[in-house]
């Protein structure tokens, strides 16, 4: 009994002395409280310990945690849980390109009528993930010009003749070259994937 008592000691004095440490080592910000939290459910394990093992002499708060983090290990290692994750995994990394897709656009779009107030633009962007670095990349830029005017038609082809009425690769024209050349920069981005039409 004594000896029993001696270990309760020492375990609550080393518990005590634990969440001292954390504490002062702890930053003053919103996350305290929560780790306060807790550090007060780990004393109060250490302190009911003993009270439970009256009742149950085989209690030990060791073999539980450790049955429990090995439980938790065996269902997550399993194939379902392990296909579940890529599933989420995938779906959260094609809505983050999606976000990212829209956001750049935009954005582009935003700069580009304050830049050139004279026209309007309509921008695509088409972006990847890249798993290695685990970031989004910008694969393309598309930017479509637009004076007020009506929108030109593209090629038609009536009976095999194809008869071309736009002017969609006007890359070319010093505008579209200025385009590229504010994109490219604005964005670190190089000049190749940026496609400008008008």
């Amino acid at each position: 009994m004594l000896q029993s008592l001696r270990e309760w000691l020492i375990s609550v004095c080393t518990a005590v002395f634990f969440i001292i440490a954390v504490e002062m080592i702890l930053p003053d910000n919103s996350m305290k409280k929560y780790c306060k939290f807790v550090l007060g459910l780990i004393l109060i394990t250490v302190f009911i310990n003993p009270i439970i093992k009256v009742f149950n002499r085989d209690f030990n708060i060791n073999s539980y945690t450790e049955k429990a983090v090995e439980d938790f290990n065996k269902d997550f290692g399993t194939k379902e849980s392990s296909s579940e994750f890529d599933k989420y995994k995938q779906e959260n990394i094609s809505e983050t390109i999606e976000t990212f897709e829209a956001n750049l656009q935009n954005s582009c779009e935003k700069n580009l009528e304050e830049k050139y107030p004279e026209g309007k633009y309509e921008i695509k962007v088409g972006a990847g993930y890249d798993e290695k670095n685990n970031m989004v990349y910008i694969k393309n830029i598309n930017v479509k010009i637009k004076n007020g005017n009506v929108e030109k038609i593209k090629k038609v082809e009536i009976g095999g003749e194809t008869a071309s009425v736009d002017n969609l690769n006007s890359e070319n024209s010093q505008k579209a070259s200025e385009i590229k050349t504010y994109l490219s920069q604005e964005l670190s981005v190089s000049k190749d994937i940026i496609h400008v039409n008008s």
